[in-house]
């Protein structure tokens, strides 16, 4: 089955491979821009870019979400992920993680390639410029779901949207980090993700569309995987 090029770019992060052509859920995901985002994808630790300060308060997208599908804290986590992303706050950018993910991607990165998740920031800062097919464009509002009530006619009917990511995390972290998480979590969320923003003339454009975020609960807390 497909995955959108968000997931693809996190799976191309941890095997730390260009990226390559491919179809999926989003509709950016067809876009001419490929080639652009293989080559952030193969750039250098040295080309990452300063990281800048960013106050979370300044944040003022527009969150649109069912409660009882995605719950608010959950909401609220993605939002400030994304914020992080496009701001290129590194700290930021850590603390919407789940925890053990980043700690055992950070050293599985270490020990195979010698730079860190500070280098997958500015990947996916690049992949926002490249969807947004400008670098002066303003994120406005994300609207989330979970995957399954809003992309199940694409995929197979009996898929299982969260075991399908965790297969991917298990294949390059092992499976005893997926069991401990399983084990740990109070639940796991793969939720869909539409961006929505402002070209630098004030057009309304469609940043990401219904790309996929895996997210974990533990006793009411929310960190992502990504």
């Amino acid at each position: 089955m497909k995955k959108s090029l968000w997931n693809r770019i996190t799976a191309l992060l941890l095997a730390c491979t260009a990226l390559f052509a491919m179809g999926g859920c989003g509709s950016k995901a067809d876009s001419s821009d490929t080639s652009e985002s293989s080559a952030a994808s193969e750039s250098t630790g040295e080309d990452i870019q300063p990281v800048t300060e960013s106050n979370p308060d300044d944040m003022d997208y527009k969150l649109t979400y069912d409660s009882e599908a995605v719950p608010e804290g959950l909401a609220n986590t993605i939002s400030l992920y994304f914020y992080a992303i496009d701001t290129q706050n590194y700290d930021l950018y850590k603390a919407q993680l789940y925890t053990d993910y980043q700690e055992s991607m950070e050293a599985y990165l270490q020990e195979k390639y010698s730079y860190g998740m500070e280098r997958g920031l500015e990947q996916y800062h690049e992949t926002l410029v490249n969807y947004a097919q400008t670098d002066t464009f303003t994120i406005t509002g994300l609207e989330m779901a979970q995957a399954k009530e809003v992309l199940q006619e694409n995929f197979e009917e009996d898929t299982d949207f969260v075991q399908d990511y965790l297969d991917t995390y298990a294949s390059l972290l092992g499976d005893d980090f997926v069991s401990k998480m399983k084990e740990d979590a109070t639940a796991i969320y793969d939720i869909a993700v539409t961006m929505k923003g402002n070209d630098a003339d004030g057009n309304e454009i469609t940043i990401l569309d219904n790309v996929e975020v895996l997210a974990v609960e533990i006793d009411g807390a929310f960190g992502i995987l990504g």
